[in-house]
């Protein structure tokens, strides 16, 4: 079980974090990160009902995300800053098709690149350019 501190379990957190945070994708994940100003990390993780329709299964695949972000945590010896910046964030983790067909040591693997970019990212922004590309003709 993710400990409390580190849990993220109302819906208008996640609201908050999907439309105000930095968005990062791989295959297997989408992550949705934002800065916060508490002493640890907040995680939540979403398995859309329309990519897996049974409960059974969606709570077993929450169960496999929490146990990898648990190790990671104790890997960091329950910090989850992996670089030197010294910030926190709140995390949305969204479930996408291709985590059903990989093993787990392998979504693991995509988990702990997409955490690590998120914090790389974080800690050298990249200015957005909001403006849509123009179309010469």
């Amino acid at each position: 079980m993710l400990w409390r501190p580190y849990r993220l379990r109302k819906n208008w957190q996640f609201q908050e974090i999907i439309m105000k945070g930095q968005k990062i994708v791989n295959p297997s994940f989408v992550v949705f990160s934002v800065a916060n100003n508490f002493n640890n990390c907040q995680f939540g993780i979403s398995t859309p009902k329309k990519l897996i329709k049974k409960a059974v299964d969606r709570n077993r695949f929450k169960r496999q995300i929490r146990d990898m972000l648990i190790s990671h945590l104790k890997k960091h010896h329950e910090s989850c800053q992996v670089s030197d910046n010294h910030s926190h964030y709140n995390v949305v983790i969204i479930v996408r098709y291709p985590y059903l067909e990989n093993d787990f040591a392998t979504n693991q693997k995509n988990l702990y690149k997409l955490l690590l970019s998120a914090s790389q990212e974080k800690s050298n922004p990249q200015p957005k350019n909001d403006s849509l590309p123009k179309k010469e003709n």
